[in-house]
C-alpha cells in the first residue's frame, strides 16, 4: 500500500551508493603518529552519520561491533581568510526538485545543518587543505580507550574521543546525486596542518 502511494506521488527511493575508496587520516589511540590511510566507504546504516549515506568503513580498526554502533562525527571547516565571506553565503541550499521527489532527502538536510561543525583559518603555508572534513570517532567507553592524541585544536569544544580517530575531506560539492556525499583524498601536507595547527587571530 505505501509503495502504491509512493509511486502515485512520484516519490522514489534513493538508491544506496557503491563503495568509495578515498585516503583519509587515521590518529591511533595508541600515540603512534597520525597518517593517511586508505578508507573504503559502506551504507551508514541509521546511524547518527545517516545523512552521508555511505561512510569510511572503521569497523577492523576499533574491533568491536558496539565500538561501530555508538560511533559519531564532527565537521571540521578549513578556510583560506580571502574565502570566509563565500563560504557564509554559499552555505548548501538544498534542489527543490529533488526534495519533491525524494522526501527524505529534507530530513537529511536537516541533520546536516544541526550537525556540530567548528571553522578554522588557515596559513598560507597550509591552503592546499582547505576544504571540509568529517571527525569520526567512538563513544564506546567501555569498549575503547581514550584517545589523547587528536590536536587540541581539532578537539575544542568536543567531548572524549574513543579509540582511533579518523578524518575524512568532502569533494567541493560536498554532496552529489541523490544526496549522497562526495569525498576526495586529504593531501599529505594535513599531517604538518595536525601538528602546526591553523591560524590564531
Amino acid at each position: 500500500m505505501l509503495a502504491s502511494i509512493q509511486s502515485f506521488l512520484g516519490w522514489k527511493e534513493v538508491p544506496a551508493p557503491p563503495p568509495t575508496t578515498v585516503k583519509g587520516v587515521r590518529i591511533p589511540a595508541d600515540g603512534t603518529p597520525p597518517h593517511v590511510v586508505s578508507l573504503t566507504t559502506i551504507p551508514a546504516s541509521g546511524a547518527t552519520d545517516d545523512f552521508l549515506f555511505h561512510v569510511p568503513d572503521l569497523r577492523r580498526y576499533w574491533n568491536a561491533e558496539r565500538a561501530w554502533t555508538y560511533r559519531d562525527l564532527d565537521k571540521l571547516i578549513l578556510l583560506q581568510p580571502h574565502h570566509i565571506q563565500q563560504w557564509h553565503r554559499s552555505q548548501q541550499n538544498m534542489d527543490p526538485d529533488n526534495v519533491l521527489h525524494h522526501p527524505d532527502l529534507l530530513y537529511r538536510q536537516r541533520q546536516r545543518q544541526l550537525q556540530d561543525q567548528s571553522c578554522h583559518v588557515l596559513r598560507q603555508q597550509h591552503s592546499s587543505c582547505a576544504g571540509a572534513y568529517y571527525l569520526f570517532y567512538s563513544f564506546a567507553i567501555d569498549d575503547l580507550p581514550e584517545n589523547t592524541h587528536v590536536p587540541a585544536w581539532m578537539r575544542e569544544g568536543r567531548g572524549r574521543c574513543l579509540g582511533d580517530v579518523f578524518l575524512v575531506k568532502l569533494a567541493p560539492q560536498e554532496f552529489g546525486e541523490h544526496g549522497w556525499a562526495t569525498y576526495e583524498d586529504i593531501v599529505p601536507q594535513f599531517l604538518d596542518l595536525m601538528k602546526e595547527g591553523p591560524y590564531v587571530g
